[in-house]
């Protein structure tokens, strides 16, 4: 191979990636239109208290969220997870204007005392919007954060 060929595919190379790199900004907004905060991103709780999880819009779109909680083992496969009762989280759906915050009150409501630590995850879901056109994907973003009572 003639070394004016390997630097021409070398050019077209970085002439590509650079073509690439100049797309990202007009991919950005679109990214992040529709971010989602949640604080804290670990909660460890006194076995007979509740705990509060913040979040927070920072998209220029309203969210509608699914919030669940989920049955958990400390290093457990997430798609073992079960739902259960023992803890209850308030509001379970909600929708969130853009830059607009909403406390969720977390409640273990189990009667039997806890032994150790009973963990669980609770599961914050960003359901997809209405489809927009020009929009070709809408995504599912969950957010698990761990809860721990002991």
């Amino acid at each position: 191979m003639k070394q004016s060929s390997i630097k021409t595919k070398a050019l077209r190379s970085i002439g590509f990636g650079a073509a690439l790199l100049s797309l990202t900004p007009l991919a950005a907004p679109a990214a992040l239109a529709e971010s989602l905060s949640v604080s804290p991103t670990r909660m460890e709780v006194p076995a007979s208290n509740q705990t509060t999880l913040t979040l927070k819009a920072d998209g220029k779109e309203a969210s509608v969220l699914q919030l669940r909680v989920m049955e958990w083992k400390e290093g457990q496969d997430p798609s073992k997870m079960k739902a259960t009762r023992d803890v209850v989280i308030s509001p379970p759906a909600a929708r969130l204007n853009p830059r607009e915050e909403l406390t969720v009150r977390v409640v273990r409501t189990k009667k039997r005392a806890v032994r150790g630590r009973e963990c669980y995850r609770v599961l914050v879901d960003r359901l997809p919007g209405k489809e927009q056109s020009g929009q070709a994907v809408k995504l599912q973003v969950r957010h698990s954060v761990p809860l721990c009572f002991s």
